[in-house]
């Protein structure tokens, strides 16, 4: 019995102990609401850093967070799908939404680009799907030619089935995985 209850008293100590002192330091306990006081931040003590010297991972999430809404839409990959062994593209609201804001962007930013890369299933051999997603990209570049964006701002590449997104065991994954992606060019 006297070996029992020794652990038994350190661990009933602990537990009390552990629940005080955290309800001393946190306002948890209380069964009151926790509100945050934001009038009294000071910003004057944030240590100034050099983002040159952030890793490539940190200036990409920096550049996100401080997007404006048009750099949000163009930086979110925009799948555009294709039919089996075709590359028209069909012009859907989300399309139409991506060209009004590409064009806008490009009017104030002249040097950015968008980059359109194409995929394909794993139906075929790898050169023809490889063929197959360079042409889609081609497509996909001419059809935005025509929308009003300059060929000097858009650049293409083609990735085959290297990327799939989705399974190539049922028809519906090699549905999501013949597409165009756009995006704006880090």
């Amino acid at each position: 019995m006297n070996r029992f209850l020794l652990p038994i008293l350190i661990l009933l100590w602990s537990l009390l102990y552990t629940g005080w002192w955290n309800c001393n330091r946190k306002p948890l306990c209380s069964g009151e609401p926790i509100v945050a006081d934001t009038t009294s931040a000071v910003v004057a003590d944030t240590p100034a850093f050099d983002s040159s010297k952030q890793t490539d991972s940190v200036k990409v999430d920096t550049v996100k967070a401080a997007a404006t809404p048009e750099e949000q839409i163009l930086f979110t990959p925009l799948d555009v799908y294709f039919k089996v062994n075709q590359s028209g593209i069909e012009k859907t609201a989300e399309v139409e939404t991506f060209i009004a804001t590409a064009k806008k962007y490009f009017e104030k930013h002249p040097d950015k680009q968008l980059l359109i890369t194409g995929h394909a299933d794993s139906d075929g051999s790898d050169e023809l799907n490889q063929r197959l997603s360079e042409n889609r990209a081609k497509q996909t570049k001419s059809f935005l030619l025509k929308e009003g964006i300059k060929a000097s701002q858009m650049t293409t590449e083609g990735k085959g089935e290297k990327e799939p997104i989705a399974s190539n065991d049922t028809p519906e994954g090699k549905s999501k995985n013949r597409r165009s992606t756009i995006r704006l060019k880090e």
